[in-house]
């Protein structure tokens, strides 16, 4: 198992390197022993990427070993071509520590603010990563694409990516379909942060006999939530930012049966207690705490990857003690 990380983002607008604070964190992460850094992506969302390749390339030129991704990207929503480009250039200018993380997303105003159709969302999916690929091994260079939902000329995509194979491709999703379609064309598996422990059990699951059916070796990376101290400073800071996350991701439409009874609390005004908040979906509590979820979620989910969600931080020391704590007290007893 290793760890990985959300990447928190601190904007100076009026600095001359508005973002120093975000790449000195995931500096120190990398010094630290975590292995991949990730950011997200929607459009027209206020506290999001639109264009997290972009943001991904300034925190290369930062640091020398994160694998970085994306987790995860609305590739339906984007001319595959122009994806492979980007991402391939990423790749080189890292090093080859670029990682594809895609899923179909779940705001049709997204959609319609890109002209994109919503319901063939999936479809699209499965033939832009049949494209991308094409791009970057040169497949492309020498046939043409006929697809139900493009047709591509023959066209060599510049530059190729740093490996020859091209970054890996993981795919998110909490619906069967997505998950069985993980198996059969990604690399990887990425498990939503909202749901549960004992929901992503089946899930990984379902994931891993599709990946061995279709010849594929599994990959579950699992994003969990995640904030380590002691439990008075844990229930005053992070439990509101974490309440008020799920409830806004609730309500712009991404749920599960999972979520429903939590969910129903929050929007009811109900309290919820640390515990009640983190039971089975989040890594929180003191270092020992922490390992503990850990280990469970070894022992029933086995995840080749666990990406701390540390978007519920909205302080930059507060960041940076949790990647330090994290780092000293947690990493050691898990990670092989």
């Amino acid at each position: 198992m290793q760890l990985g990380f959300t990447v928190p983002i601190f904007e100076d607008p009026l600095s001359r390197d508005p973002y120093r604070l975000t790449y000195d964190l995931c500096r120190r992460a990398e010094e630290v022993g975590f292995s991949h850094a990730f950011i997200g992506h929607h459009h027209f969302t206020p506290g999001f990427q639109s264009a997290p390749f972009v943001f991904l390339a300034g925190i290369a030129a930062h640091t020398s070993t994160l694998q970085l991704g994306t987790a995860v990207y609305l590739l339906p929503l984007h001319h595959p071509v122009l994806v492979a480009e980007e991402v391939a250039t990423l790749d080189r200018l890292s090093g080859g520590r670029a990682l594809l993380g895609i899923g179909t997303g779940y705001r049709q105003h997204e959609y319609d603010g890109l002209d994109a159709p919503f319901h063939r969302r999936g479809a699209r999916l499965e033939e832009w990563v049949d494209v991308v690929r094409s791009a970057w091994t040169g497949a492309s260079a020498t046939s043409a694409h006929h697809g139900r939902q493009l047709e591509l000329p023959l066209l060599e995509v510049l530059p190729p990516p740093r490996r020859p194979s091209g970054p890996p491709i993981w795919i998110g999703g909490v619906a069967r379909a997505a998950i069985e379609r993980a198996g059969r064309i990604g690399d990887g598996w990425i498990a939503d942060s909202m749901q549960t422990r004992s929901g992503h059990v089946r899930r990984a699951a379902t994931y891993r006999a599709a990946a061995e059916a279709s010849g594929r070796t599994p990959t579950v990376c699992l994003v969990r939530n995640a904030a380590v101290g002691p439990h008075g400073l844990l229930e005053e800071t992070w439990l509101p930012a974490a309440a008020e996350q799920l409830l806004a991701y609730w309500r712009a439409g991404a749920r599960s049966r999972d979520d429903a009874e939590l969910a129903g609390r929050l929007e009811a005004g109900q309290p919820v207690t640390l515990g009640q908040m983190s039971h089975d979906r989040a890594i929180v509590g003191t270092p020992d705490d922490c390992v503990a979820e850990l280990m469970r979620y070894r022992e029933g989910l086995d995840p080749d990857l666990v990406v701390l969600w540390f978007d519920s931080v909205r302080d930059p020391a507060e960041a940076r003690r949790m990647i330090d704590a994290f780092g000293a007290d947690v990493l050691p007893a898990i990670v092989t």
